[in-house]
């Protein structure tokens, strides 16, 4: 498998936003995505109804796919935040899974890549932020190595009872 370089069309890679057609691909990934990241089983019913509904309405993502050919090879989705200390959105990028066979090809950098010059391209967008599962060691230099700095917001949450 060759390193995939900047210019992802000579590559014979292409990007494109999913489709109703991708539902059953994203389910998958993003079961792999939770049990390899975070050792997490999901809920295949509510993962699906969830797909669907981000499939149904970008307010509530956005999600990107890696292709070769016709091969789905990775995802990645964003969603928009808005500020209103700044009056404008940030982007935020999550569910980012490349197929293990697929892996040390440079595919991360090409997808991140392409959410990175979505956000630049964007007036609306004045920033990009993701956020990492703090047992997510792996995926850390990574960001580093492309120029990502920790924010200096730390997340805290409250879940409803019976919620992972």
């Amino acid at each position: 498998m060759a390193l995939i370089t900047n210019n992802t069309e000579d590559a014979g890679l292409r990007i494109r936003q999913a489709s109703q057609q991708d539902l059953d691909i994203l389910v998958e990934f993003n079961q792999k995505l939770a049990l390899e990241t975070e050792k997490r089983p999901l809920d295949v019913a509510i993962l699906r109804k969830s797909m669907q509904a981000i499939l149904d309405d970008e307010r509530k993502g956005v999600y990107l796919l890696l292709m070769e050919g016709e091969e789905v090879l990775g995802q990645i989705m964003y969603v928009l935040e808005w500020s209103t200390w700044r009056n404008a959105n940030f982007m935020w990028i999550t569910d980012l899974y490349i197929k293990p066979k697929h892996r040390r090809r440079g595919l991360f950098h090409v997808i991140v890549n392409y959410a990175m010059n979505l956000y630049k391209e964007r007036r609306d967008v004045i920033g990009l932020r993701f956020y990492v599962d703090k047992g997510n060691t792996k995926v850390i230099p990574l960001y580093k190595k492309i120029g990502w700095k920790e924010s200096n917001y730390n997340l805290w949450e409250i879940k409803k009872d019976g919620v992972q």
